[in-house]
C-alpha cells in the first residue's frame, strides 16, 4: 500500500510482486513494482524491477543520497570521523541473450558536503569537490572511469576499458585491457592527520601512467616524479629534505631512475628496480654522502657508505658498510616519558573501547641483515659525566630476527668527572657479543698529575655496571679517595678536608646527574676550583685554585689566598709518572723538578 514498515534496522514500503508462469507452472515472468527498502542508514529505491523468459532482466534504481561519515566513524571508532559528504549511486542495468546483451551504467558520485577528521579537538577537512566512480558497458565494451579533487588530498583521474570477445559476456582475468591513470598530490604536507604521530611530510608528488596486458595482469607504462620531497619528525631528529624522485613503470617491471634525499650537508641516492609478477621482487642500492641520519641537538650522527638491499615475499635481506663522519650522542638529559604499549588513552567525551579477541600476527618475513659499521674519527659521545671520543667498528647482524651487535668500541682522548674532578680515560672499550642494549664495559679513569694512579674502574655490563676505586699502588679506599678528591695522601688532609672527604663518599650514593658545582665549572670553561686551608687550618689561610687542563700532560693554575693582595700562576708539565716540572710566577717565581717516590 506504499506505507513504510518497520522493521528494527529494516524498512520497507511500496513492495509489490507479480509473477506470470505457465500452465506447468514454469515461472514467465517476474515485475516488482517501484518501491524503497531501507537498510540501516541506506535506501535502496527501484523504478523499474523485472524479469522475463527471453526478454532477459532489466533494472532502474537508485540509492539515495548516504551521510558516509556515520558508517566510517562504525568501522573506525577511534579515528575521529566526522562530516556531512554524502554519496549517492544510480543503476541502470539490462542482460539479453548474446555476448553484446549487457548493458550498464554504474555511477556513485558525491552528492555534497564534506568528510573531515577529529585530531585533538581540531577539525581536518579534506575539501572534497568532486568523487565520482562510473562503469558502463555496450556492446561488449566495459569502460570504468574515475574522479576525485580534494584540496587536502589530491586529484586522481583515470579511465580503463575491458573488451569482450564474442560469445563471452563478463570480463574474465583474460580479457585484454587498457586504460590511463593519473594522480597529483601538490602538497603532501595535507596527509599530516593520516600520519604518524610526530611525522610530517612535504613535497608534491605525480604519476602518470597507461595500462595495458590482461585484467588479471595488468602491465603499467608511465612514471612516478616527486619534487620537494620531506619527511620531518623533531622529536626523533629526522630532518630530510629536498628529495626528488623518478620512477618508470614498464609493464611489470619498475625501476628507480632517480631518488635522491638531503639531510645536513650530505644526500642519498637510492637506485634498483621491481617486479610485480607472480613472485614480487624488489632489488635496491642505497649510496650515502655525509647523509645526516640524526639531526636532533642532543643526537647527530652524519654517514657515508653503501647497502645493497633484495625484498620479495619471503625474505629482506640487507648487505653494506658505512662509516660515520662525525657525531655527536648527548644522554646528559633522559628522554620524555612514554606511555607503556598497553595503556589505552580515552579523551574526554570519547567512550573506551571494547576489548576485542587478539589478532593473530601476520607471518614474519625472514630478515637477514649484515652491516659493518666504521665509527670514524670524530663521534662523540657525552653525558652522566662522561665526555670522550668513540672509536671502533662493528658489524650489525639479525640472527633470529633480531638485532646484535659484535665488535669493540674505543673511548679516547676522553674525560670522566667524578667526585668533582674531571678525570682522563686512560682505558676504555665497551665490547659488543650480541644484545645492542647490553655491551660489557671495560672503562678506567684516572686523575692527571698525581704521584699515584688514582681513579675509578668500571666493570660488568651497561644493564649491571660494576663501580669500583682503583689505585696503583693498591690502597685502601679511604686514600684512594683522598688523593682523588684532594689530590693527597690521607696523612695530609685537615679538618675542613675531611668534611670534604665525607661529601665524596656521600657521592657514591647520590645517584647520576651533575651537580650545580660541574654545570658552574662548564659554563666557564674550567676543569678544577678548590678552596682549601693552609697548614694552620684557619679561614684567614684559606686558598683558592682556579685551574685548567690544556693538554694531557700540561696544567695551568691560578692560586690566591683570600687575605692575599695578589695571587700566583703555576704552570705543571708531567714529564714521566715520578717526574714534574712546576713553574710559578706572582709574589715568588721559582721554577722546580720534582721527583716522587712513595713506599709503604
Amino acid at each position: 500500500d506504499g506505507t513504510p514498515r518497520a522493521g528494527g534496522w529494516l524498512q520497507a514500503g511500496g513492495l509489490a510482486l507479480q509473477v506470470r508462469h505457465d500452465a506447468a507452472g514454469a515461472p514467465l515472468a517476474v515485475r516488482a513494482e517501484p518501491g524503497r527498502l531501507q537498510v540501516l542508514d541506506a535506501a535502496l529505491r527501484w523504478t523499474e524491477l523485472q524479469w522475463s523468459a527471453g526478454g532477459g532482466f532489466a533494472a532502474d534504481a537508485e540509492i539515495e543520497p548516504i551521510a558516509v561519515a556515520p558508517w566510517l566513524a562504525r568501522a573506525q571508532p577511534q579515528f575521529g570521523w566526522e562530516g556531512d559528504l554524502t554519496l549517492g549511486a544510480t543503476l541502470r542495468l539490462r542482460l539479453r541473450d548474446g555476448s553484446d546483451g549487457v548493458e550498464a551504467d554504474v555511477v556513485v558520485e558525491r552528492r555534497g558536503g564534506d568528510l573531515r577528521v577529529r585530531d585533538n579537538g581540531n577539525r581536518l577537512p579534506f575539501g572534497f569537490t568532486d568523487l565520482r566512480l562510473a562503469l558502463t558497458a555496450r556492446e561488449g565494451t566495459w569502460t570504468l572511469t574515475q574522479g576525485v579533487a580534494a584540496a587536502q588530498v589530491g586529484v586522481l583521474a583515470g579511465a580503463q576499458v575491458a573488451r569482450v570477445a564474442a560469445p563471452q559476456r563478463w570480463p574474465d582475468a583474460a580479457t585484454p585491457l587498457e586504460g590511463v591513470l593519473e594522480l597529483r598530490v601538490d602538497h603532501l604536507g595535507t596527509w599530516a592527520p593520516w600520519a604518524p604521530p610526530g611525522w610530517r611530510f612535504g613535497g608534491s608528488l605525480r604519476t602518470s601512467a597507461s595500462i595495458g596486458g590482461r585484467l588479471g595482469a595488468p602491465e603499467y607504462v608511465g612514471e612516478v616524479v616527486g619534487r620537494q620531497l620531506a619527511v620531518r619528525n623533531l622529536l626523533e631528529g629526522v630532518d630530510v629534505r629536498d628529495g626528488e624522485l623518478l620512477a618508470t613503470l614498464r609493464g611489470a617491471d619498475a625501476r628507480v631512475e632517480t631518488l635522491r634525499l638531503r639531510a645536513g650537508e650530505g644526500t642519498v641516492d637510492v637506485t634498483g628496480g621491481a617486479s610485480f609478477g607472480a613472485q614480487p621482487q624488489a632489488r635496491l642500492e642505497l649510496v650515502a654522502d655525509r647523509f645526516q641520519v640524526l639531526s636532533r641537538v642532543d643526537r647527530r650522527v652524519a654517514v657515508s657508505g653503501r647497502a645493497d638491499m633484495l625484498l620479495d615475499l619471503d625474505a629482506i635481506r640487507v648487505d653494506g658498510r658505512f662509516g660515520v663522519d662525525r657525531g655527536l650522542i648527548d644522554f646528559t638529559r633522559s628522554d620524555a616519558p612514554t606511555l607503556d604499549p598497553d595503556v589505552t588513552v580515552v579523551r574526554r567525551g570519547e567512550v573506551a573501547p571494547e576489548p576485542g579477541p587478539a589478532a593473530a600476527p601476520p607471518p614474519r618475513r625472514r630478515v637477514a641483515v649484515e652491516i659493518a659499521i666504521d665509527l670514524g674519527r670524530d663521534l662523540r659521545l657525552r653525558g652522566r659525566g662522561l665526555d670522550t671520543l668513540l672509536r671502533g667498528n662493528l658489524v650489525l647482524t639479525t640472527p633470529g630476527g633480531r638485532p646484535a651487535l659484535a665488535g669493540t668500541v674505543r673511548a679516547e682522548d676522553g674525560s670522566y668527572k667524578a667526585y668533582g674532578q674531571n678525570l682522563r680515560n686512560e682505558r676504555g672499550s665497551v665490547i659488543f657479543t650480541g644484545a645492542p642494549d647490553n655491551p660489557r664495559l671495560d672503562i678506567l679513569a684516572i686523575r692527571p698529575n698525581l704521584e699515584v694512579v688514582a681513579g675509578v674502574e668500571i666493570g660488568g655490563t651497561a644493564q649491571s655496571p660494576r663501580v669500583r676505586l682503583f689505585s696503583d699502588p693498591a690502597m685502601a679506599d679511604a686514600e684512594v679517595l683522598a688523593w682523588l678528591i684532594l689530590g693527597r695522601a690521607p696523612t695530609e688532609v685537615g679538618r675542613a678536608e675531611a668534611a670534604l672527604l665525607q661529601g665524596a663518599a656521600m657521592a657514591l650514593l647520590a645517584g647520576e646527574g651533575e651537580g650545580p658545582t660541574a654545570n658552574l665549572l662548564r659554563t666557564f670553561g674550567i676543569d678544577q676550583l678548590t678552596v682549601a686551608p693552609t697548614g694552620n687550618g684557619d679561614v684567614q689561610g684559606t686558598v683558592v685554585t682556579v685551574g685548567k687542563q690544556v693538554g694531557r700532560n700540561l696544567f695551568v693554575a691560578y692560586e690566591r689566598g683570600i687575605n692575599a693582595t695578589s695571587g700566583s700562576w703555576q704552570l705543571i708539565y708531567r714529564v714521566a709518572r715520578r717526574i714534574t716540572v712546576r713553574a710559578q710566577t706572582g709574589e715568588d717565581t721559582a721554577i722546580d723538578v720534582i721527583w716522587s717516590w712513595r713506599w709503604n
